[in-house]
């Protein structure tokens, strides 16, 4: 409608929310800014609902906003949560073939891990050098070494060597668990990071014989939270974000176990006391390898002089500028 010589006024008044996500003061208004979108390119705007827009996470009295405690636990700890690859180094051919993969998370801001053993370790019998890589959450890619590691626990600490200080998690008390607490677990099952699952402890003292493992003499924290290949190494945390436990073990859809927070925290004061006791350790700066059947086989057909041996090691490396 004009009113005067180039001053226009809306018919329609009352703000409308616009599909931009912006609060317009009247559907002219929004026309016009639509309109202006599609001349440079952009996708055309359209009114969403009559009023202004709400940001639900801005609005106290929200479901969204009072209800997500799980998204506000998730958003604590992923920065924490690592994912870890081992990979064998073929001696010869100098491919990298992967043995397992995993979570872990970040206990210390220069960069100590805590993941499971199985996570950093193989059974596998092609000779060759081991590798492990850690992939922060931000994509930061870092070889790590294992500082320490207990296989009959399942626990392992790894180090990397990061750039600046890294967020890190707190060990909760696991003796403090009730049943029927919420628990997240966090992790990259099938190499898909930061993956999130939910549930409760079902119970916090399962004993590891009842599992069918003979020589364990741990309690393990069952929780019906979803733990798959690679979840293995992450947390399980409360819902102060504190680690209450290992994703270690899966029966069947809804059973899951977990190595308690307190046995982490036994393992990490006992690893402790046995470095500082071993102080430095001896250093040769040879790379070697166990003599076994199917080395044998590989060295003998790149060099069939190669004598035929049945035990010992291979030397596959001198270290520059080491001892040896």
């Amino acid at each position: 409608k004009r009113f005067a010589k180039g001053v226009c006024q809306c018919k329609l008044s009352g703000q409308v929310c616009g599909s931009d996500g912006r609060t317009y003061d009247n559907v002219c208004q929004l026309k016009a800014a639509s309109r202006k979108a599609l001349q440079h390119g952009l996708h055309a705007i359209a009114q969403l609902q009559k009023g202004a827009c709400e940001s639900g996470h801005l609005q106290s009295s929200s479901p969204r906003y009072k209800f997500n405690f799980i998204a506000d636990v998730v958003e604590k700890i992923a920065p924490a949560v690592v994912h870890i690859e081992l990979f064998l180094r073929h001696p010869l051919f100098g491919r990298n073939v992967p043995l397992s993969s995993g979570s872990g998370f970040i206990m210390s801001d220069s960069g100590l891990i805590v993941t499971n053993a199985h996570v950093v370790s193989s059974t596998n019998a092609i000779s060759g050098r081991q590798q492990l890589k850690v992939q922060l959450q931000n994509g930061d890619t870092y070889e790590a070494t294992i500082k320490d590691i207990d296989k009959k626990s399942d626990i392992a600490t790894i180090k990397i060597h990061p750039k600046k200080k890294l967020p890190v998690l707190l060990l909760g008390h696991s003796a403090d668990l009730r049943p029927g607490e919420f628990v997240v677990a966090i992790g990259s099952p099938f190499a898909l990071q930061n993956t999130v699952t939910t549930g409760i402890v079902s119970t916090a003292q399962r004993d590891g014989k009842e599992l069918g493992l003979r020589d364990s003499d741990m309690d393990y924290v069952q929780t019906d939270a979803i733990i798959n290949y690679g979840n293995s190494g992450g947390p399980l945390v409360n819902l102060d974000g504190e680690v209450i436990g290992i994703n270690t073990l899966k029966v069947t859809a809804g059973i899951s176990f977990a190595i308690p927070s307190d046995r982490i925290t036994q393992f990490l004061t006992e690893s402790h006391d046995k470095q500082s006791k071993d102080g430095k350790k001896r250093f040769i700066g040879i790379r070697m390898l166990t003599i076994t059947p199917a080395l044998v086989e590989e060295l003998k057909h790149n060099n069939p002089d190669f004598p035929d041996v049945r035990s010992g090691i291979y030397v596959h490396e001198v270290v520059p500028n080491s001892p040896s």
